[in-house]
């Protein structure tokens, strides 16, 4: 095992994983950032993935291991025992020298208190759902654009009157007291057309109130 090789495996790694393991160290954590500005806003970057380093992520999930024993033959207890051997030696050199490089792959550095960073090389290729997008320059406008402002004059809507309900209440008052009034006049025409022809309309009304045996009764008498 050698800095060449640990870069390679770590970094194929984390084309199809989102987390791997530096075993007694931390974890590498890859995750998807957004399409982003830059150069004052006239460079728009199409989405990336960056790569973290957190001491925090301490457990241990293996792939290194099992990837280093699938590749290369070796059993997985070989595997982690070259591998715990090895990352050792780069800690100490990173609390010693601050710095580890990492090939073709990125920087490992350490802080004045020990606390460990990965800045990962910008040539480094990890995200293949971005493959063939390229940044976007925008063009600034050379003259400011002009507000076009209205010249119309404001038109004023015209409302419509409340109807007062006092005043339709009162129309259908009078209406029904005219109804009413109808009535009682039609009413006293009959009643006077009917005394006024009450011998002319004897007979229908005999006809209306009495059958045959009583109006035969009735001209007996």
């Amino acid at each position: 095992m050698d800095i060449n090789l640990l870069s390679k495996l770590l970094k194929e790694l984390l084309l199809q994983n989102d987390r791997v393991s530096l075993p007694g160290i931390g974890s590498f954590i890859s995750e998807v950032a957004p399409s982003v500005f830059s150069d004052r806003a006239l460079v728009i970057h199409p989405p990336y993935r960056r790569i973290l380093f957190r001491t925090s992520e301490i457990w241990n999930d293996e792939l290194l291991e099992r990837y280093y024993a699938s590749t290369h033959s070796i059993s997985l207890e070989d595997s982690k025992s070259q591998i715990a051997e090895f990352v050792s030696k780069v800690k100490d050199e990173l609390i010693l020298k601050k710095v580890v490089k990492f090939p073709e792959f990125g920087t490992m550095k350490s802080t004045e208190q020990n606390d460990f960073f990965f800045v990962l090389e910008k040539s480094v290729f990890i995200y293949p759902d971005s493959f063939g997008l390229e940044p976007i320059h925008i063009k600034p406008l050379l003259n400011r654009g002009v507000v076009e402002k209205l010249t119309g004059k404001p038109q004023k809507i015209k409302s419509q009157k409340p109807i007062d309900s006092e005043t339709v209440v009162s129309k259908k008052g009078k209406r029904g007291k005219f109804v009413l009034i109808a009535i009682i006049v039609f009413v006293l025409a009959l009643a006077a057309g009917a005394y006024v022809f009450r011998k002319e309309l004897r007979p229908l009304w005999e006809v209306i109130l009495y059958s045959e045996d009583e109006r035969k009764l009735l001209k007996m008498k």
